[in-house]
């Protein structure tokens, strides 16, 4: 069986300052579905980071 990763994604900007900047958590993704939303949040929200966590 293949590794689950939990991802939790950061922001700088400042609404999210009150949560230390969470913004939306996913758990059990694979390691392909973990890079296809490193790539789309690097698109689409460069202001982001992801932590990814393997379960």
């Amino acid at each position: 069986m293949s590794a689950l990763f939990t991802v939790h994604a950061f922001s700088n900007l400042p609404e999210y300052a009150p949560t230390r900047g969470g913004v939306y958590i996913v758990t059990d993704l694979t390691q392909d579905q973990v890079e296809k939303l490193k790539a789309r949040e690097a698109e689409e929200n460069p202001d982001r980071w992801l932590k990814v966590e393997e379960q």
